[in-house]
């Protein structure tokens, strides 16, 4: 950046003495050159202040209460809807228990609860009770957050089979948490940490320090802004003077081989409270092969029992029971040991039974012969129940079932090809190849170039600004990464707006058009003074629309953390403001320009009023046009609709992507997670993708 603007200063300098020289008239020259140095320099002396400035480094304690209490407000919003999309509430929950773990997955309770120990690890927080060890032995889910509050380790880890109710039971565990925090007064709840809830893929434990990779994630997760308050590290100081908390789901779904090496740097880099949630098997390896999490109370969930899960179903359904439900929870009752007993003993399957079967439909207990047929007839009902018409309370579906089943499957399959859970719509442009998105934005710019060229200079400009702005096009979206995130509106943050990535954006953009417009210049005029004065003059307001586009940039007073289509809304508003921001604005400030250099060339002093008007007006309309094109190209949600098209030519996905998202999370087959979408549990994103593998297995012949 500041050797392109010493190479931009070097140029104006050799132009502005070129012209003084070369004039007939050099009083009046020099007289025009140092009217437009005096506003040219104190502009650009601004500029660098604010570019190279340095940001208040200290945060007050003031300050960090403020931002924890404002990250708390937003994880509450962020899980609270979670926890009403899942039904973690209402109805009434699942009843799920637990007990201390007999399985070597951490050290003996006395070392959770801090006896013997000279000097507690954590004290107890406001408002509770200290707990002995056999507050640990069993308990229910709303136990969990005395535990949390009063161990003096500050360590839990939290176990249980696929389905078990972990997330459900961090959830929940983490409202508790929040509102009792909320419910103190302000000097308790300073000492309150906040809990926030994140999954462990993406950390590179081998590579980043724990410290580091949960500062990046919150700041992007929760959108903290880069301003001059948080550039101090805002939330570097928040995990490290102990005022978040940390839960971690997910070690069961980062490589095996990493599993121990995330283990010990979880013990020995983690100095706050702490929750881990995994499944048995996935944890006992990684704990024979790198130790227990030192000081960690070990609880494991228990099986729903065959009496609680009738009770659940019975409170899930209209009063008196209906006859299939009556016969269903009889059946339950007593055969306790029997295959649909078995099946219903987690959260997962009882919830699937509640959802998948309407009050008149019959569960036929005979035909199944042990647990996994039930789990596997109630995994597959998913699909059609939810996209079944005739469903009393569900709108008429916009896609069929066969549509669903293919399209779902085949973003499951993309999703396990990649080992993730969370399905963020901004990355689904890596599944298809890039160079028929650069090749269609390159057409689509470079006709609309051309076509503002013809109709300003004629076939021949028409033609050379096409070919220009196309290759600037393919260039930025080849080797540019201007589109590999959402970005989201926020109020007007006049310390935020020096962002390098639009000034790069900017740049190239400005540039195209500079270029393009130089070459229109140099056809229609013939004169090589043309193509320099446009191209730098274009560089000029791409930098400046680089500015206006960093005005309305993301922000912390956006309310976030967003589901995905505030996202996606937010992005394509983001993309229309900056365009014509930066499109009037570097119009003016270009068109301007070009107008002065054409009056210069001809030596016209005294007719730069003329020039100015008449080069704005020329610009004005392409520039803008050219603007919004390039800020619409350079988004993420272009590259994710082009991306939609080719999936859709090969049957992958329907081309309005977002739309059967969401219907799907209506539909209660997908839930969101902030901005990504999830499926509602890991087995039935297995299970749909298991059925498109069959679906498209090639057919042998008997």
């Amino acid at each position: 950046m500041v050797i392109v603007g010493l190479l931009v200063i070097l140029f104006v300098v050799f132009v502005a003495l070129a012209f003084i020289f070369r004039s007939h008239d050099r009083d009046s020259a020099a007289t025009l050159v140092q009217g437009i140095g005096a506003i040219v320099v104190p502009a650009a002396s601004a500029a660098l202040f604010l570019t190279n400035r340095r940001p208040r480094a200290e945060l007050t304690e003031p300050a960090l209460r403020r931002f924890a209490d404002e990250l708390a407000e937003r994880v509450k919003v962020q899980w609270s809807a979670a926890a009403s999309e899942r039904r973690l509430l209402h109805p009434s929950p699942v009843p799920v228990r637990w007990r201390w773990s007999n399985l070597p997955l951490s050290g003996p309770a006395a070392d959770a609860v801090g006896v013997g120990n000279g000097s507690r690890r954590f004290e107890t927080l406001p408002g509770l009770e200290p707990i002995t060890v056999a507050d640990l032995e069993s308990g229910a889910v709303r136990d969990l957050f005395r535990l949390y509050g009063a161990l003096d380790s500050g360590r839990m880890v939290i176990v249980g089979a696929g389905g078990a109710g972990k997330s459900g039971a961090a959830i929940r565990l983490l409202l508790d948490a929040l509102a009792h925090r909320e419910a103190l007064d302000p000097t308790a709840r300073a000492r309150v940490p906040v809990p926030v809830l994140l999954t462990l893929s993406g950390w590179d434990p081998l590579n980043q320090r724990l410290h580091d990779w949960l500062v990046t994630r919150l700041a992007t997760d929760y959108m903290f802004r880069k301003s001059e308050e948080h550039a101090g590290g805002v939330v570097s100081r928040l995990i490290g003077t102990g005022r978040i908390a940390v839960f971690l789901d997910g070690l069961d779904e980062i490589p095996q081989p990493v599993r121990p090496v995330a283990l010990r740097a979880l013990d020995e880099q983690a100095s706050f409270r702490l929750v881990m949630l995994s499944r048995v098997d996935e944890l006992l390896t990684a704990v024979s092969a790198a130790g227990p999490l030192s000081g960690s109370a070990g609880l494991q969930l228990l099986p729903v029992s065959a009496e609680d899960a009738a009770e659940y179903l019975t409170r899930c359904q209209t009063q008196p029971l209906p006859d299939a439900w009556r016969a269903l929870v009889q059946h339950i009752r007593m055969d306790p040991s029997g295959a649909v007993a078995q099946a219903l003993d987690t959260p997962l399957m009882l919830t699937l039974m509640r959802d998948t079967y309407r009050t008149d439909q019959r569960f036929e207990l005979e035909r199944f012969a042990d647990r996994a047929a039930v789990e596997d007839h109630l995994l597959a009902r998913v699909l059609p129940a939810a996209y079944d018409d005739d469903r009393p309370g569900q709108p008429h579906s916009r896609y069929s079932l066969a549509q669903a089943e293919r399209w779902l499957g085949a973003i499951a399959h993309r999703m396990n090809s990649e080992g993730t859970r969370d399905l963020a719509w901004w990355q689904v442009p890596q599944w298809r190849p890039a160079w028929p998105r650069t090749t269609a934005s390159c057409l689509f710019l470079g006709v609309l170039a051309g076509a503002v060229g013809f109709c300003w200079a004629g076939p021949a400009a028409g033609l050379g600004a096409g070919a220009t702005v196309g290759l600037s096009v393919t260039m930025s979206l080849t080797y540019g990464r201007a589109g590999d995130s959402p970005q989201l509106l926020g109020r007007l943050q006049w310390r935020d707006f020096v962002v390098r990535e639009n000034f790069q954006f900017g740049i190239v953009g400005g540039g195209a058009l500079g270029l393009a417009v130089g070459v229109a210049l140099l056809l229609a005029h013939g004169r090589l003074v043309m193509l320099f004065g446009g191209l730098v003059f274009g560089l000029l307001a791409g930098v400046v629309g680089g500015f206006v586009t960093g005005l309305s940039n993301r922000s912390a007073d956006s309310q976030t953390p967003i589901d995905p289509v505030s996202c996606w809304r937010q992005d394509r508003q983001y993309t229309l403001t900056a365009g014509i921001a930066g499109g009037l604005v570097g119009s003016v400030i270009g068109g301007s320009c070009l107008g002065l250099l054409a009056e210069l060339t001809h030596e016209r002093i005294f007719g730069i009023i003329d020039g100015f008007l008449s080069g704005i007006a020329l610009v004005m309309v392409g520039g803008l046009l050219l603007s919004l094109a390039l800020s619409l190209v350079g988004s993420v949600t272009w590259r994710t609709f082009l991306a939609s098209l080719q999936l859709r030519r090969r049957n992958e996905t329907p081309v309005r992507l977002i739309r059967f998202l969401s219907d799907a999370r209506e539909r209660h087959v997908l839930r969101t997670v902030g901005p990504v979408y999830q499926f509602r549990h890991a087995r039935l994103q297995d299970r749909v993708e298991e059925a498109f593998r069959a679906r498209n297995a090639p057919r042998t012949d008997g």
